[in-house]
């Protein structure tokens, strides 16, 4: 596990700490503030190349597209790397670094650097890792005259141990049949009908079809009492948002997971039981959980969970993200009770 968290020069923030870091952890705070940096702070160490850079622009949108000397477009995209750097800015030098330590020390740097020692007008990243005992990767991207970053070639490799990243947003069909294709056939499989069951209790199978899983797979669900297949959508927002962060946490085993906006479409009654399952799965599957929330509710059901099921809420910290601060704000399990008790903003 990662114990606490150093980011330099990576999108918002200047230089800012996390400490401590827990098994579960949430960030609150307001729209803006840098949580989502955060979680993608916690990606790219955990992956430690450039897979961490591309999944960051291509979530945010942020890249450019090509064109052809003739004015024709590409049908590819290339990254604006820019953003990932504080201020946006992009020059020679210029660089951001983030470091985690716990169990092993993991860091990642990148630096704006000259192409080649001629120091000629190209530009490339130079990006240096270390992500597990006594091994260190460095690599480089060229960096187009337009400013734009083309991934390497090929499909880049699912990191070991996996780091899977949940948007606000549930995950599209084709996304979800192939985290549920790994669960197949494992102990995991009964575990997500199970899960669902917090906000659909009648819900007993489930099934994924979609040939090949390339083209859009669609989500079934048996219900009892009632013969008909019913798709994911027509059960609500909420349990598509369950079923997206059930496979995401289930097949993360032995790595991270991280979820923006966790409590998406679920309703306040409903939260300690997704604490529960999320705290109680994080332990047994050894996944470090980083979120982020906007609702106090959320917050909320944590002071509960203090109450009902305090082994469990002594995994999870809360970090209050302040914009242009130097460091979160951190809240325990019992702070955590005494700020929801006294209705103090944790937000």
């Amino acid at each position: 596990m990662i114990r606490n968290l150093t980011v330099k020069g990576f999108r918002c923030f200047r230089e800012f700490r996390v400490d401590p870091l827990t098994r579960v952890n949430l960030f609150v705070g307001q729209n803006n503030s840098g949580k989502t940096s955060l979680l993608e702070a916690v990606e790219l160490v955990a992956i430690g190349g450039v897979e961490g850079l591309v999944r960051s622009a291509v979530r945010r949108d942020e890249t450019v597209l090509r064109r052809s000397e003739a004015g024709e477009e590409f049908k590819e995209h290339v990254i604006d790397p820019s953003h990932l750097f504080f201020g946006h800015e992009f020059h020679l030098g210029k660089s951001f670094r983030v470091e985690g330590f716990g169990d092993i020390q993991r860091w990642i740097e990148c630096t704006v650097e000259h192409a080649s020692i001629q120091e000629t007008l190209i530009q490339s990243l130079h990006f240096q890792s270390h992500v597990t005992r006594g091994q260190q990767q460095d690599q480089r991207l060229t960096v187009s005259p337009a400013g734009g970053v083309l991934p390497p070639p090929g499909r880049l490799p699912e990191p070991s141990p996996r780091v899977n990243f949940l948007q606000a947003e549930s995950s599209d069909g084709t996304r979800l049949g192939q985290l549920w294709d790994a669960l197949v056939l494992t102990p995991e499989e009964e575990g997500v009908t199970e899960a669902l069951k917090i906000i659909e209790p009648r819900i007993e199978r489930l099934a994924v079809l979609g040939e090949g899983r390339k083209a859009s797979a669609k989500v079934l669900l048996k219900l009892a009492g009632i013969d008909q297949r019913l798709p994911l959508g027509s059960l609500g927002g909420g349990v598509g948002h369950l079923l997206a962060l059930v496979l995401h946490l289930f097949s993360a085993r032995g790595g991270f997971l991280l979820v923006d906006e966790i409590d998406t479409g679920l309703h306040y009654s409903v939260m300690v039981d997704m604490w529960r399952l999320i705290v109680e799965t994080a332990r047994r599957l050894d996944v470090q959980v980083f979120a982020t929330t906007h609702s106090l509710d959320c917050v909320r059901a944590l002071a509960r969970l203090r109450k009902k099921y305090p082994e469990l809420a002594a995994e999870v910290t809360v970090h209050r993200v302040e914009r242009d601060a130097p460091k979160t704000v951190v809240y325990d399990a019992d702070e955590i009770v005494i700020a929801a008790e006294s209705q103090l903003e944790v937000r």
